[in-house]
Formats: structure tokens, sequence, C-alpha cells
């Protein structure tokens, strides 16, 4: 069975962990160990508590945490068929956004802009590695299951005036038996998420219940991830250019199916996206050919209303956890 996300952790990787050359950063980029960590510090630094900000609400629970975290109240926008922010429904008044490239499927930031002249961007990269930094701040993930798909991290770019390095120095380092623990995880999870034993794993899953308020411990990027990172850097366009490829393939696949209305996939091409009309049957398909499909995000209304969404509130959101199927790209799949 092949997993729909990337959680390999390759030997290369787990020496280079160890023993690679630290990745070091510019002016103005912060190494964190998640994205969300990032949209902390980001909001902290520019936004007083108790402001606004919008969050796209087909998204990752941790976002709306991650505004909750600062100090802030997260307001739900809705999304367009394309899965971008719907401009014009978005408040005009709001301090703060976080617009979140879902699946690298990028947004025009400066329509946004426009829109929410006083409001201060953040633009959330977790899915799209490889677009460039925009707004006042940007956010990219590593995590594994991300791409690259290297381990614990994230990164922060401040692209505007907002002071960032004294919270940054203040974040807690990883010590020793941190680092140790972060490798043995990543380890673990790699040789669970093989495709030799998933199929195991995947037949032994039980449905768990998130809890959106999870705490959010920040942390600077350990040492290994920065090894690792560094040591990415060369091979990272020669990955988004065979996603582009395989993702080519999967709309080859799926285009004369009449279950599907649309398949689509943004520029690093993260995962190949299939609005359904009914999910389930054509997961069954991919799942006889041995490739895990999944509804992204399928709780994203639930953990909105742990943050004050009211039903009805996103209807498109409200329609595309129902419809959207999540197909990887991270590997070729076969006709």
């Amino acid at each position: 069975m092949i997993p729909r996300l990337n959680i390999s952790f390759p030997l290369k990787r787990q020496w280079l962990y160890w023993f690679g050359t630290q990745y070091e950063p510019s002016k103005g980029e912060y190494l964190l160990n998640h994205a969300r960590t990032g949209i902390v510090l980001a909001l902290r630094a520019s936004i007083p508590d108790g402001g606004r900000v919008g969050v796209v609400a087909y998204n990752c629970h941790t976002v709306a945490n991650a505004v909750a975290k600062a100090g802030c109240t997260p307001v739900f926008v809705d999304v367009t068929d394309e899965l971008k922010v719907d401009i014009v429904s978005l408040p005009s008044d709001l301090d703060g956004i976080v617009v979140t490239n879902l699946f690298g499927i990028r947004n025009d930031i400066s329509a946004i802009r426009k829109r929410c002249p006083n409001a201060v961007i953040i633009v959330d990269n977790a899915h799209g590695y490889g677009l460039p930094a925009e707004g006042d701040f940007t956010v990219y993930s590593i995590n594994q299951g991300k791409f690259p798909a290297l381990g614990e991290g994230g990164i922060l770019i401040s692209n505007s005036e907002f002071q960032m390095d004294e919270s940054y120095s203040r974040l807690p380092a990883y010590g020793f038996v941190a680092q140790v623990n972060v490798f043995l995880l990543m380890l673990i999870k790699a040789m669970l998420y093989s495709p030799c034993l998933y199929w195991l794993v995947r037949k032994g899953k039980k449905k768990v219940t998130v809890n959106p308020r999870q705490n959010i411990t920040l942390r600077r990027m350990a040492p290994g991830i920065r090894r690792m990172y560094q040591s990415a850097l060369p091979t990272i366009e020669k990955q988004i250019e065979q996603q582009r490829t395989n993702a080519i393939h999967v709309a080859a696949i799926l285009r004369y199916n009449d279950n599907v209305e649309g398949v689509f996939f943004g520029e690093n091409a993260f995962m190949a996206i299939a609005r359904c009309k009914e999910h389930v049957q054509l997961q069954e398909d991919f799942h006889r050919l041995g490739i895990e499909t999944a509804t992204h995000f399928a709780n994203a209304i639930e953990w909105a209303k742990q943050f004050g969404y009211t039903q009805g509130q996103c209807p498109k959101t409200e329609y595309m956890v129902k419809h959207l199927l999540m197909i990887p790209t991270y590997c070729q799949l076969q006709k």
C-alpha cells in the first residue's frame, strides 16, 4: 500500500541528521519546529491581543489554533471552487489574515491586499514549498508528510519591518535528549508508513478524535533537521518537476471518470485533488490499486466550531469537505 503522505526517512537522511552540515538562515529567515510556530511569532510581532485574523475555513486545525495562541480571534473565510480565498466574501476590516495556499494553489496576494489594505498578511505555504515569499510574513513546513518531507521543521520569512529577532532568540532550543526523541519518532513513523507494512497499519487504524485546541510548543528548529534541510536543497526543484509530471498523469487517469467533476493541483503539485460527486467509490478504486487516498481536512468544520464558527458561515467549504479526494503525487502511479 502506497501511503497518501510521504513519511519516509531514508538511511542517508538518518546519517545526515547527526553528521551533515547545518543550514544557515539568511537575514529575515527564522528556523522553527513547525510552521504554526511561525504564525504565532508573526502575529505576536504585528497584531495586538484581541485582533481579528482571517483564517481559511477549509484548513488544518493548527492554523486557527495558532491564531488563538497568539491572543487573536480567528475569523473564518470561505474558499472558491479552486480552493483559493473567496475575496468577495472576505471582511475588509480584518487586522490580519493567514492566507493558506492549499496544496500549493497560489492566491492573489495583491488582490487580497487591495481588499484588506490595513491587514497584516501571513502567507501560509505549509503545502506550498517552492512558492515565493509574499505578504508581510511567509511560513513553510518541512514536516514528515509535507514537501520536502524532512521532519519536525518550519521556516518563517519576514518581509516586513516588524522586529522578530528578540522573540526568536528567546525560543528554547533542542537539547540532546529532545533531538534523539525527534529522530526516533521519525524513524518509527517511517517504518510503519513503508509500503510493505502500511497495509497492516491502515487496516488497524481507528478514527481518532483530534482536539483542535492542542497546546502549541514553540521552539527553534532541531539541529538535525537543519542538517537534512541543507542537503535537500539541491534536489527540491527536480522533485517538484516530478510531482507535476505525476499530477498530470493522475489527471489523465481520471479524465473520463464520470464520478469526477474536475482534477486540479497547485504549482508544486503537492497533491492532486479530485472533486467528486461521491468520493467513496473512487477511494475504493484507488485502494484496489494499492494507493491510499483520503478526504483532507474532512473535519475542518467541526474543528472550526471550536473557535466560533457557525454552520452555514462558509458554504463552499462545507461542500468541499465532503467532495474532495486527495491523491499522492510524490510517487509514480500506474494507470
